[in-house]
């Protein structure tokens, strides 16, 4: 007799019992409920300021209220059942409740309050002597059950947090492309002038033929992929941001790829209006400053600029936002700096450059591109394309 054989026969029913262990382990696995904290509303929109006199509370404005050191919420603990009040505050804060010190929050320690124990409404306000603008990572929050249910292969399972964020890169990316293809091979002398960065350094202004007719189709082309690459990233910032506005904070957009679309196609069309208005304004101001001939080329260089720059920007945030991930933010203050600095050289560069190539009066010049790029950086595409920080 083999001893193995006898060996291996006992353990049959062994070998059962284990794959059957398996089996149902495999089963409840797949159906396991998990607890996990998730966030039902936020309150960018929320915050006020108390104003000394008028005796009672105002919605905040960045513009008039960024440097107050309290900022102040009113919660209605019977709207947010079983809800509570999650706190990650980026530096230490004096929590109030009506008026009354309740907490001394930790930076970057999360602080949860139950709303049900509030019971009744009641004015929350954050005091710190650092504090600039809203309040960061304030939020309600349900510890709900989650149930994870595996459909296919229970080794693949995928997260459905990041297929926004990779449709939006397949179809922006190919978008862009696209159309930067089709103008470099339909019109290839208009796209050399639209990408020829020499010209930032030769500050002078060259006259070319399309220059003549602003609403030709190659000019109209560009407009498009200007106004396109303007749209992505309005909603890239949108999307990437902490401070999220009511259309990114809102799930059910991101259910499916329409309403993404639509938002994209919508900031696209105000981006064309907005670049277009600006030929009409330039013919405007310029005949009212007697710079004949300027307009046209005024609306070319800013075209030129603009799509030079921010497809640079389009493509660096692109990178960056891949390389911290779809679940990280991304705090968009420095890159809203590097744009205003971008239409601050480019005030001083046409300023030098039509000066070279044009007789015109030294103050004239001046005080009509202050006042055409002045409108551009106090509301135009920073707004457009930054509007949680403006």
């Amino acid at each position: 007799m083999i001893p193995f054989l006898l060996k291996s026969a006992h353990l049959i029913p062994w070998r059962k019992t284990m794959s059957r262990f398996f089996l149902w382990a495999l089963l409840l696995l797949a159906g396991t409920s998990q607890a996990a904290w998730k966030k039902v509303y936020s309150f960018e929109r929320d915050w006020l300021v108390y104003q000394e006199a008028w005796k009672s509370f105002l919605p905040y404005v960045s513009s008039k209220h960024y440097n107050y050191h309290s900022k102040s919420l009113e919660l209605h603990p019977q709207n947010f059942p079983k809800a509570y009040l999650a706190i990650t505050p980026t530096e230490n804060y004096h929590l109030f409740l009506q008026g009354a010190l309740f907490k001394d929050l930790k930076k970057g320690v999360t602080f949860r309050l139950p709303l049900d124990s509030l019971k009744q409404k009641v004015i929350l306000t954050v005091y710190s002597e650092n504090l600039e603008g809203l309040p960061s990572e304030f939020s309600l929050e349900r510890n709900e059950k989650v149930v994870v249910v595996e459909k296919t292969d229970f080794f693949s399972l995928q997260t459905r947090s990041g297929a926004p964020f990779s449709n939006f890169f397949l179809l922006s990316i190919l978008s862009v492309m696209a159309c930067l293809g089709l103008l470099f091979s339909a019109y290839p002398r208009v796209f050399t002038f639209f990408y020829r960065y020499a010209d930032w350094i030769r500050w002078e202004v060259k006259d070319e033929v399309w220059m003549r007719r602003p609403f030709a189709l190659p000019n109209l082309l560009v407009l498009f992929t200007l106004s396109l690459i303007t749209a992505c990233l309005a909603y890239l910032t949108g999307f990437k941001t902490a401070i999220k506005d009511e259309f990114f904070s809102n799930a059910d957009n991101f259910v499916t790829i329409w309403p993404s679309v639509l938002f994209i196609f919508s900031k696209l069309f105000l981006s064309f209006l907005l670049f277009i208005s600006r030929y009409f304004v330039n013919y405007l101001f310029t005949d009212l400053f007697k710079l004949k001939g300027l307009a046209n080329v005024h609306y070319f260089k800013s075209l030129q600029t603009n799509l030079q720059f921010f497809t640079l920007l389009f493509t660096g945030l692109c990178f960056y936002a891949v390389y911290v991930g779809p679940a990280t933010a991304i705090d968009f203050r420095p890159f809203l700096y590097i744009v205003d600095f971008y239409f601050l050289f480019r005030f001083i560069y046409f300023f030098q450059s039509f000066q070279r190539s044009f007789s015109f009066p030294r103050l004239f010049l001046f005080i009509y591109l202050l006042i055409i790029e002045g409108q551009i950086i106090l509301f135009g595409i920073r707004e457009l394309i930054f509007p949680s920080y403006i």
